[in-house]
């Protein structure tokens, strides 16, 4: 072949040199289709900017005039041309068309990159450049590795001297053959073991020496021979996880039935093999629970690693923690099972799988026991597997050399103990020389493993009485050092101000809605000076003549900035101007039932809701104290007027009606013996005077109302409901403000009731300080978000790490919120208490009680308790008595009504005795008291399981009661 001709390489399949110009034919058509599937609306080119190397440029990607000229002079693009001909009639320079300028650029750039060469040398000189991106880090994603090979010799051409003489090292990686690296998914490092001694070559032996008999090897026990390994299938992992979660024999879990059959209805059991799943696989397909598990085995197979996941190898940890003795841990059990059964990780993890389907009932008392059970869960293994395994058995003892002298073990052992037993009558001799007893270690260590023994016993004993549920949700979490603190709204205000601006700008803000409104009430109960100032600068700077949006801009941000003006100084306000929403239940055509909130019809404003729950229902309608009282009077009014009545009869009528109106008084509640109270009755207290007083129906009972005590009962009020459902609407049509009031809440989980109150509280400008018991990154981010969202001027928010189920946690959180050392507290009084921290028990009966619900138990009730008693001795010792702490106590109609909820309606029932150990007692002028007894909330994860029920319910006009 001629040197000096142009070489091709065939490829088959291809009949045109890819990246080739012979492909331009093809850019019109492939920029029709880019242009329909990218929607520049839902793009923003500026995030690729000096982050976006074109191929066809191998320039770092930029939104300009020169950028596109250098694309045009490469393709002579028409559309590039038309945009720089008319480049300043069409203002491709004003900012409003920087995004669609950008758009531009990136369609041409793919429509004409599979048809230009590739300009990878150039773009290898931008990434490795010292002077350019110096990139340490070089990662492929491709089926193979083909750019990676590329990089690797343009490193070592040019850029190794200049890499050395900086100290520098690169990684040059491709996702289909360094995955592991990618990820940072290294294995623990596993010590090498100890190298056998090394034998010394034999010298030429002499004539002597020869004649000397060589004693053979001792016949010794040969390895066990190795099993092919394997990796664990999807279905067999899929498997345990459903025997475990039953607690059945692997036998009982067959292929051919599905998570629903086998749960036996327990939608609660399938929810959690469902989430186990979930965890175990990474993913799980639609309608899984209705899958046969060797069906869905083989779908969860092809993403399946082949090793156990995060769950099941939890469960495995706690299985050796648990029931393994002392010192026989995970490493352990691996080296026998290695080494006795020649079995490889992927065989090892699979016997590990099983031993959870045949978890013994207690901890094993020796390694021998131990091994014993290991050895069961083997051969159970090996039958489920169709292997047939064995432990390793003697090796034929090698032959001797010739004329050698040969010795059994038998002999050789009680050579060997003769020797032993010769060595330690030495070592006793020398000890009674020495004054010492060899027997001390051993007494010792009988005492200490008596003790352990013992101890273990005990912890033992402990566990299978309260359960593993209930001592993991008892332990400790709280940590002063983990509290993250938020209290930057003055900062978020100039972004949310300039986002706004933006949007407007770009077109993306168009009208004015609730949405809207809400982000300028937002804006307003941060305003401040600073903010006055930084968005007057930004008008000062706005040319309305650019543009109908810089016009629109200009004047909308007047308006707020005016609004901002007269909030500055004043208290921040909570306000909620969404529209109020009511559940919608439908029916597909494929017969799914999908629950969605809608608009409430006629009821567009807050204001107007709380109208609709003061209507009330003749459903709710329960007997009014205070009416039938004031019938009673007028009625011994009409008799007394009557003259006909004699004087020992009208005696009699008086002391029956005084014995009425006595008996339909509020009662009067025993004092302690501290002695009476001087505060007011919630009687005495004012009147909103901003709105007109509600009118209530004679014969209904608004849907929202409050209750009094009347002797044993709690009985409904008109007076108290009037008064109450007035300040309801005096916050929806004015606010109200939490300025300088701290409050703590417990019980904020995503989609909870807590979640909206924080909200409230935050918009208020309240110190909030919410505790979690998962607390990680991204739940301090997702609270974060909400302060960042609704957080007012002088707002403030703490989260820390808290379990209500620990006695230790409810302690320390109170010492780290009432604590006088700022540096190591807070050093507040609690205004507000809301306790709403609680655990769901569905699906346990009266003989279903586990230990779960002996922790729901106690962090509903018992804890909550110890959370106001803590309070109490806090403002007790500071003398903090004239700040009563207003606790919210989470009642519930669930008086056992719903049942299978195990403790729930006993720790919600129990909670009202508080409301006659308030005067009983002594803790009465440090905590006040109000119940609310929360019906079925929409939105709320404790009750998403009934969402399609609700659009009945409030039909039905069964409205959750909130009584005080």
């Amino acid at each position: 072949m001629n040197p000096h001709l142009i070489r091709s390489i065939p490829l088959p399949g291809i009949d045109v040199p890819f990246h080739s110009r012979y492909l331009w034919a093809g850019v019109m058509p492939f920029r029709a289709y880019l242009s329909k599937k990218l929607n520049p609306a839902h793009m923003n080119p500026e995030l690729l900017i000096d982050k976006y190397i074109p191929n066809l440029t191998a320039e770092p990607f930029q939104i300009s005039k020169a950028y596109a000229e250098r694309i045009y002079q490469q393709t002579n693009s028409p559309r590039l041309e038309k945009t720089l001909k008319n480049w300043v009639e069409d203002g491709w320079d004003l900012p409003e068309n920087r995004s669609k300028l950008g758009y531009v650029i990136i369609v041409e750039l793919l429509a004409y990159q599979f048809a230009s060469p590739v300009l990878w040398i150039q773009t290898q000189d931008q990434l490795f450049s010292h002077q350019k991106y110096n990139i340490e880090r070089l990662i492929e994603f491709g089926p193979s590795p083909t750019l990676t090979g590329m990089a690797s010799r343009t490193l070592k051409l040019k850029y190794d001297q200049q890499d050395t003489a900086h100290n520098m090292s690169r990684e040059i990686l491709c996702i289909s053959k360094n995955i592991k690296e990618i990820y940072y998914q290294y294995e623990d490092e596993i010590e090498a073991e100890a190298a056998p001694a090394a034998v010394s070559e034999p010298t030429a032996a002499s004539p002597a020496a020869a004649a000397a008999a060589v004693a053979a090897p001792v016949a010794a026990s040969g390895p066990v021979a190795a099993v092919a390994d394997e990796p664990l299938k999807a279905v067999e992992t899929l498997r345990v996880l459903v025997a475990q979660g039953l607690k059945k024999p692997l036998d009982d879990v067959p292929l051919s039935k599905a998570i629903k059959d086998l749960v036996g209805g327990k939608s609660t059991l399938q929810n959690e093999l469902l989430g186990s799943a979930q965890a175990e696989f990474g993913s799980a397909p639609d309608k899984a629970e209705e899958m046969p598990l060797g069906e869905l085995g083989s779908a969860l197979q092809s993403s399946y690693s082949g090793t156990m996941g995060k769950h099941m190898s939890a469960l495995v940890s706690r299985l050796i923690g648990s029931k393994m003795p002392g010192g026989f841990g995970m490493s352990g059990v691996k080296t026998h099972l290695s080494k006795s059964w020649g079995l490889g990780p992927g065989r090892t993890e699979g016997v590990l799988l099983m031993a959870l389907t045949m978890e013994p009932p207690k901890r094993l008392g020796s390694e021998g026991e131990a091994k014993s059970y290991l050895d069961s869960v083997v051969q159970a293994y090996g039958q489920h597997s169709g292997l047939t395994l064995s432990q390793g058995g003697p090796a034929g003892a090698a032959g001797g050399s010739a004329g050698g002298a040969m010795i059994n073990s038998e002999e050789f052992e009680k050579f060997q103990q003769s020797q032993d037993a010769f060595v330690s009558q030495q070592l006793e001799v020398l000890l009674r020389y020495l004054k010492r007893d060899s027997r001390d270690g051993y007494r010792l260590h009988d005492l200490k493993h008596a003790d352990y023994m013992r101890v273990q016993d005990e912890l033992d004993s402990i566990q299978k009485e309260h359960g593993e549920n209930y001592l993991k949700g008892i332990q400790p979490v709280f940590d002063p050092l983990k509290a993250r603190h938020f209290d930057s709204a003055w900062n978020w205000v100039r972004q949310t101000a300039l986002e706004m601006f933006f949007d407007i700008i770009y077109g993306r803000l168009k009208t004015v809605d609730r949405d809207i409104t809400a982000k300028c009430l937002v804006i307003m109960n941060r305003a401040n000076p600073a903010l006055i100032d930084y968005m007057q600068y930004y008008l000062d700077h706005t040319d309305a003549s650019k543009g109908e949006r810089y016009r629109l801009a200009k004047e909308f941000g007047q308006m707020l900035l005016s609004n901002c003006r007269e909030a500055v100084g004043t208290a921040p306000l909570y306000r909620d101007v969404t529209f109020p929403t009511a559940p919608k239940t439908t029916v597909t055509l494929k017969g799914e039932i999908v629950y969605e909130e809608v608009n409430r019809v006629g009821v567009s404003r807050l204001e107007r809701y709380v109208a609709e729950m003061a209507a009330g229902s003749k459903i709710t309608a329960e007997m009014n104290l205070d009416k039938v009282q004031e019938s009673i009077q007028n009625l011994y009014k009409l008799v007394k007027s009557q003259p006909t009545i004699a004087k020992s009869q009208m005696a009699a009528i008086r002391s029956l009606y005084g014995e009425v109106v006595k008996g339909l008084s509020p009662h009067e509640r025993n004092r302690a013996a501290n002695g009476p109270r001087s505060r007011r009755p919630s009687s005495q207290f004012l009147r909103p005077v901003q709105v007109e007083p509600t009118a209530l129906s004679g014969d209904k009972t608004p849907l929202l109302h409050l209750k009094r005590k009347v002797g044993s009962n709690w009985v409904y009020s008109s007076k108290l409901t009037t008064l109450y459902l007035d300040v309801l609407t005096e916050i929806a049509s004015a606010g109200t403000t939490f300025e300088h009031k701290n409050a703590l809440l417990t019980g904020v989980g995503k989609a909870s009731i807590g979640v909206e109150i924080l909200k409230g509280l935050l918009s208020g400008g309240a110190h909030v300080i919410v505790t979690t018991s998962r607390y990680s990154r991204a739940t301090v981010e997702y609270y974060q978000a909400i302060y960042q969202e609704v957080g007012s001027r002088g707002s403030r928010l703490t989260v820390v790490p808290f379990n209500q189920g620990s006695k230790q946690d409810v302690e320390a959180l109170v010492d780290y919120i009432y604590s006088t050392d700022k540096d190591k507290g807070l050093a507040m009084d609690l205004d507000y208490i809301l306790p709403f921290a609680a655990i769901p028990e569905n699906g346990r009966e009266i003989d279903g009680l586990d230990d779960r619900s002996e922790l729901a138990h106690r962090v509903m009730l018992t804890n909550l308790l110890r959370l106001m008693g803590e309070v109490k001795k806090k403002k007790h010792a500071l003398k903090l008595v004239t700040r009563p702490t207003q606790v919210v106590l989470p009642l519930s109609p669930n008086h056992g009504n719903f049942g299978n909820d195990g403790l729930y309606s006993e720790s919600k029932i129990s909670l009202e005795t508080l409301f006659n150990r308030w005067s009983s007692e002594s803790w009465g002028e440090y905590l006040c008291l109000a119940g609310a007894v929360i019906g079925w909330t929409r939105s709320v994860a404790t009750y998403s399981e009934h969402a399609y029920l609700q659009r009945t319910d409030e039909a039905s006009s069964h409205f959750a009661v909130v009584p005080v």
